[in-house]
């Protein structure tokens, strides 16, 4: 996250900011943004939606002289984090008493088996025709049968009805 915000600070480092008031501020990029430090807001809301100042917060809390590390939220910093893993985590003792009739832990849904089917899949049809099994390659058409007995086309060997 440290290499995050050297980052967007070097990125607006060329940006104009002016000041609205003495928490509010437009920068102008390629477009102009209203970045509002005691909110916490930026106008293009990547501020909003993580908690860590994106270009334009950086750009404005620079322009202010103030230290980006007051506006990026607790949980990006190492006391957080710490907090976070200091009390241990003890593994359950008997896993025998927690399974289920088919073998699975109680409580714990399994996702569902699926397989998917072969070929490419099929196509919409309106209602009342049945869909077809496999769509087709551009191209693609079904070889009509051919007798290898009589080398006639249009039935099998099995159904030929040729004299032998």
């Amino acid at each position: 996250m440290e290499t995050r915000l050297c980052e967007n600070a070097e990125a607006g480092r060329t940006w104009a900011v002016r000041r609205s008031n003495c928490t509010v501020f437009e920068v102008f990029a390629d477009y102009s943004v209203m970045v509002d430090l005691e909110q916490g807001t930026c106008s293009c809301r990547l501020w909003q939606i993580d908690g860590f100042p994106c270009t334009h917060a950086v750009a404005a809390i620079l322009a202010k002289r103030d230290s980006v590390y007051d506006y990026v939220e607790c949980y990006y910093k190492t006391d957080f984090f710490r907090k976070a893993y200091e009390s241990p985590i003890f593994p359950i003792l008997d896993i025998g008493k927690g399974l289920g009739s088919n073998g699975s832990a109680a409580g714990v849904v399994l996702p569902p088996i699926t397989k998917r089917p072969a070929g490419r899949p099929p196509t919409k049809r309106p209602a009342g025709r049945p869909p077809t099994k496999r769509i087709k390659v551009f191209g693609e058409f079904k070889r009509p049968l051919k007798c290898s007995r009589c080398s006639v086309a249009g039935h099998n060997r099995k159904t030929c009805k040729a004299i032998i």
